[in-house]
């Protein structure tokens, strides 16, 4: 009888112990892949991939932070697929009757969004000048009433208090020298879109037409938007072709000329939405010696 006791005893605390020992391999095991994958994201966004993009601030917010739109791994995402990834959202950092942001898990943002060469950006004003540096923060869910995005927030040197800015990553901080001046010529858009056989867009031509001059002769590359499409063109006294149209109903509702050029023509940075709807993109588009053409999720590669 003792003697079974005694066997009884041994098994019992042997096979505790191997049970202890089973969870610690287990745990160890998850706290090797955690940070592998941590160190994943982090290599991904000090990528030597060159991202440019506008910059957008919170409103509801005074604080030293900003943002850009992400991509999705998949070039494709259903709504089902959009809610899930949204139930991943771990935390809430802020909230009112109107927004809300919630922080996004760091070891599975890479698995989820486009992250490459993200991890520092130059951030410039209307006029191209340096306003200040950013450095990635984390990877958010802005809950909001036109359009709920996932996110890149940035601390920022400086509060952005105005619109319209953009940001660089992996960039010196030089710029190529313009070689021309740009205006807003109401008349040569109108002459564009009749050419074009356009109508004009429902809010006029005011603000629907960007014109570059350049200096040493008479060309000129424009940007215009018509009643249901976005354009760009090249025109000189003697020569007319458009270089992009818009593949589906589009109009640009702001844009920068980056002074850094591809063939010998600017990059063109527009802020994008689909006629008599609050849809909104943006695109990075760059001349590929033929036409302008749409980079792949505004990376200059």
């Amino acid at each position: 009888m003792r003697t079974f006791i005694i066997l009884t005893t041994l098994l019992l605390t042997f096979g505790c112990s191997n049970k202890d020992n089973f969870k610690g391999s287990n745990n160890d095991s998850l706290q090797t892949t955690y940070i592998d994958t941590l160190q994943t994201e982090i290599d991904i966004l000090n990528g030597k991939v060159q991202y440019i993009g506008f910059i957008d601030k919170f409103y509801f917010s005074n604080d030293n932070e900003a943002y850009i739109e992400l991509y999705f791994i998949k070039d494709e995402t259903n709504a089902d697929e959009y809610n899930k990834i949204v139930k991943l959202a771990d935390s809430l950092i802020y909230q009112d009757d109107e927004n809300s942001r919630h922080k996004f898990p760091d070891n599975l943002s890479p698995k989820y969004f486009d992250l490459r060469g993200l991890s520092k950006l130059k951030i410039y004003d209307n006029d191209n000048k340096l306003f200040c540096n950013a450095e990635f923060l984390r990877v958010e869910y802005l809950n909001q009433n036109i359009s709920s995005p996932f996110i890149a927030v940035y601390k920022t040197e400086k509060i952005i208090k105005a619109d319209g800015y953009y940001g660089i990553s992996n960039f010196n901080g030089t710029f190529e020298k313009k070689n021309y001046t740009i205006s807003k010529d109401t008349v040569l858009t109108q002459n564009i879109l009749t050419k074009l056989n356009e109508q004009r867009p429902y809010y006029g031509l005011q603000n629907n037409g960007t014109h570059l001059h350049f200096s040493n002769n008479d060309t000129v590359l424009s940007v215009v938007n018509s009643e249901n499409y976005a354009y760009v063109l090249l025109t000189t006294n003697k020569y007319f072709k458009v270089l992009y149209k818009s593949p589906d109903f589009e109009n640009v509702s702001d844009l920068r000329i980056i002074p850094l050029t591809k063939n010998k023509l600017p990059y063109i940075l527009t802020r994008n939405v689909k006629p008599e709807t609050d849809v909104m993109w943006d695109k990075l588009l760059y001349f590929n010696w033929t036409k302008y053409t749409a980079t792949n999720r505004q990376r200059n590669e």
